[in-house]
């Protein structure tokens, strides 16, 4: 919860016409009434961005009602969620409205919601719905809630109309899914796009990089001979492969050989005529559990403990060592969904990707 906002009403949601222009004097209606006396000073309607987020199924579209009840706060939106479910025979649609008092406590700051809903048999009717439905002017963002798809008319529609897209590769068939769909999305649409399974790596790639930052972390970098990950529960998280294929890319190493097997990766690469052997264990606890660099004068280590979720920094040296322990929990996902649409993804993201794919084969 952001120190300078409260929350002070959730205007639950109600059935109205699929009428974009019914539905913006309801809204209309709802501001006026939410601020009583004194309408046009002390109600705030703010937004900075169109939110459409793309769901299947209860569980989705229960994400993003709780990313709703934070996101607004650091992000005002109108938040436009469009659930297609097979069962489902016409577009219906609700609207609903969160409100905050601002800092003094003096104006009402509220955000918007959208809720529509309708079968596949009906996503002409649902994607022309939501794109009258945004606010003229403003960006747009596509939040593929689930499984992350570009095949459907729905998807098409939204994505050309976006100057943005944010997934989650963790929430496809498998890494490889996840990971060409983000591949696909600037070359087939043009458009950026932000991984939140890539968000959620922040802390370990901070970590990692931090272990280099001294006079001695060039000289160490240039002559590193090992890399470990392990992690990966499941072994459908691309989380793992993300965090090899970023370390790939940054440390310039080009792929010589390559042994997939159940849940594991063994590669040979090279910089130069130096040999550089990484090993990927996806038969982790967790998304992400632990990275070991290894030169020859020393090996650097982050882990995550299991049960409290601390980060362990290690450095082991022949002359000694060196441990801290860093508090770091995982971002929930109104969090990565601020962090996704400050815009934190870019050339490191889509190298990282490339490489990644290299290393699953692919």
């Amino acid at each position: 919860m952001a120190p300078d906002v409260a929350p002070i009403e959730r205007l639950e949601e109600h059935p109205i016409a699929v009428d974009p222009a019914v539905i913006e004097e309801q809204f209309a209606s709802v501001w006026r009434e939410t601020a009583g006396a004194g309408f046009d000073e002390s109600m705030i309607r703010l937004r900075v961005l169109n939110l459409v987020a793309l769901a299947h199924t209860a569980d989705d579209a229960a994400r993003f009602d709780t990313v709703m009840d934070l996101l607004p706060q650091r992000h005002p939106c109108r938040g436009i969620l469009v659930l297609t479910d097979s069962a489902r025979t016409q577009v219906d649609a609700t609207i609903s409205a969160h409100c905050w008092r601002s800092a003094g406590g003096r104006r009402h700051v509220c955000s918007e919601e959208v809720l529509l809903y309708g079968g596949v048999a009906q996503e002409p009717e649902l994607a022309s719905a939501a794109l009258a439905l945004l606010v003229a002017e403003l960006p747009v963002t596509t939040w593929m809630v689930g499984t992350p798809d570009d095949g459907g008319y729905l998807a098409r529609e939204m994505l050309d109309a976006s100057d943005g897209v944010v997934f989650d590769s963790a929430r496809a068939a498998s890494p490889e899914a996840g990971l060409r769909f983000a591949a696909r999305m600037r070359k087939d649409h043009d458009v950026p796009c932000a991984d939140l399974a890539w968000i959620r790596l922040a802390a370990w790639r901070s970590l990692v990089a931090q272990q280099f930052d001294d006079e001695d972390g060039p000289r160490e970098l240039a002559q590193v001979t090992a890399i470990e990950i392990t992690g990966g529960a499941g072994r459908h998280d691309p989380e793992p492969m993300l965090l090899a294929g970023w370390l790939v890319s940054r440390l310039d190493l080009a792929l010589a050989d390559l042994d997939l097997s159940d849940g594991r990766a063994e590669a040979t690469l090279y910089a130069g005529t130096r040999g550089v052997r990484l090993t990927v264990d996806r038969g982790g606890e967790a998304a992400v559990q632990r990275v070991v660099i290894r030169t020859p004068d020393a090996s650097f280590l982050v882990e995550c403990h299991s049960e409290s979720g601390h980060m362990h920094v290690r450095e082991d040296w022949a002359i000694g060592s060196s441990h801290r322990i860093v508090e770091q929990q995982p971002p929930d996902d109104a969090s990565a969904m601020a962090s996704a649409l400050d815009g934190q993804a870019g050339p490191l993201y889509l190298d990282a990707v490339r490489a990644a794919l290299g290393l699953l084969g692919a």
